[in-house]
């Protein structure tokens, strides 16, 4: 971990984000615009899948997921960039670790809703309800997001 921490502390990405009066705010509104397009597209389709929404389309909740995709694509690029500023200040910080940990097992999650449920789900008729699984994986999903935003409120307290 050091040496990551060393390698990315002395990159061209650290030394933008610390030289350029502008970088630093402009990936913070980058990171908050892809949590709320993420967490935006994770509530219509873990909310549909969950049964909380049944007056979506199943499908129509199904394509949500590239949005989904893309949010958590600009929340990885301007992350690393936050990260960037001072890496050794994020790895010795109890919330980011909670963090990155909670990203993680949300990563896991994502994956098996994508291997194991998303097939059927697609496949299901207007009005008809998940499995009780895919509805666990919605539900664990909404939790473990709101636990990565809370815990990342808190990074600045701890």
């Amino acid at each position: 971990m050091d040496a990551f921490v060393n390698w990315i502390g002395t990159s061209s990405l650290h030394d933008w984000i610390n030289l350029s009066p502008w970088a630093y705010p402009a990936m913070e509104i980058v990171h908050f615009t892809g949590l709320s397009i993420l967490f935006g597209s994770l509530l219509v389709i873990d909310l549909r899948v969950a049964g909380f929404a049944n007056f979506i389309n199943m499908r129509d909740a199904m394509k949500f997921i590239p949005l989904a995709m893309l949010g958590f694509s600009l929340n990885l690029f301007s992350g690393a960039a936050l990260f960037s500023w001072s890496p050794e200040t994020f790895v010795s910080n109890t919330g980011f670790q909670w963090k990155m940990g909670l990203i993680l097992i949300a990563g896991l999650n994502a994956l098996w809703f994508w291997f194991g449920e998303h097939t059927k789900l697609v496949k299901l008729a207007d009005g008809e309800q998940a499995e009780p699984t895919a509805k666990v994986i919605a539900m664990v999903s909404l939790l473990l997001w709101l636990a990565v935003i809370s815990v990342a409120r808190w990074m600045a307290f701890l």
